[in-house]
């Protein structure tokens, strides 16, 4: 399936390009989409699972996630009042070469924890108010109000962040608008066959690349090894097939990918912090 299968075109209502939103339409949780705005989603309660190119974030109150335009995102197990959303145009972060370097960061590392004791996170929480505040209005220049608000919200990111502080990036880093799309199409091809016996070198050879690169690539992009990450799209095949009362945990092991059950429970506690017979148990109930 190609990565145009999972588009979502966005219209904002009255033609407006930015959208502002305290709701979510939770029928859509679990589905993996991308569309051509960049979005700011803050979690407005504790234990909501959001995923961006692949990789699973755990978010808690006010914790932030930054979604790239393009990036493949999905939220799971989340109700309608599960977070702010706010919705915009890339434009408005590629003007400066700060903010490039500061959204490239934040597409290979996009979740902040909230800290309280944090005098520019309280800062952004005001200025969250004030966007949503100014949204709500019939302001003639509220979007104008709102990107200037944006732009003084990534400059306290990217102090949060520290990106002063990180090494620069290789040239080949710089320019890897191929290889990002290159471990976006591997990460695609593990999560639609991750039930098969997939290998490092079974996957490179799938995008065409050297296993070696492949794998520095993998891990620079998603943060994860090969491995983990395959364990971690069987767990989530595991979790679909849990609410059919017909599948033993024993066949739902061998239908996910993995070897034996021994295995699968070890992954499945490891990754989700109990046995996948408890967890079944609280998400069917």
């Amino acid at each position: 399936m190609g990565k145009n299968n999972y588009f979502e075109n966005l219209i904002f209502q009255g033609g407006k390009c930015i959208n502002v939103s305290g709701k979510i339409d939770a029928r859509f949780s679990g589905m993996l989409h991308w569309h051509q705005y960049t979005e700011i989603l803050v979690s407005l309660r504790d234990h909501n699972e959001v995923t961006v190119n692949y990789i699973a974030y755990q978010m808690n109150m006010n914790d932030f996630i930054f979604v790239n335009s393009g990036s493949l995102h999905s939220v799971h197990y989340v109700t309608e009042d599960s977070f702010l959303v706010i919705q915009f145009p890339m434009e408005i972060l590629t003007k400066m070469n700060e903010l490039r370097e500061l959204v490239s960061l934040l597409s290979r590392k996009p979740y902040l924890k909230y800290d309280p004791y944090s005098k520019d996170f309280c800062q952004m929480m005001t200025m969250l108010r004030e966007i949503v505040e100014t949204y709500e209005t019939d302001d003639p220049f509220r979007e104008t109000k709102i990107y200037s608000l944006l732009l003084q919200m990534f400059i306290l990111i990217g102090r949060i962040s520290s990106i002063t502080l990180l090494p620069a990036f290789s040239e080949s880093e710089k320019t890897g608008d191929k290889n990002s799309s290159l471990i976006t199409q591997a990460c695609m091809f593990i999560t639609e066959n991750c039930s098969r016996p997939l290998t490092l070198e079974s996957v490179s050879h799938q995008i065409g690349i050297s296993k070696s690169h492949f794998s520095h690539l993998f891990k620079y992009y998603t943060n994860m090894t090969f491995v983990d990450y395959l364990t971690v799209e069987r767990i989530r095949r595991a979790e679909s097939f849990f609410p059919d009362p017909k599948m033993r945990i024993v066949d739902i092991a061998f239908e996910a990918g993995f070897s034996s059950i021994s295995s699968f429970n070890r992954a499945f506690k490891k990754i989700k912090g109990c046995p996948p017979s408890t967890f079944r148990k609280t998400r069917v109930d």
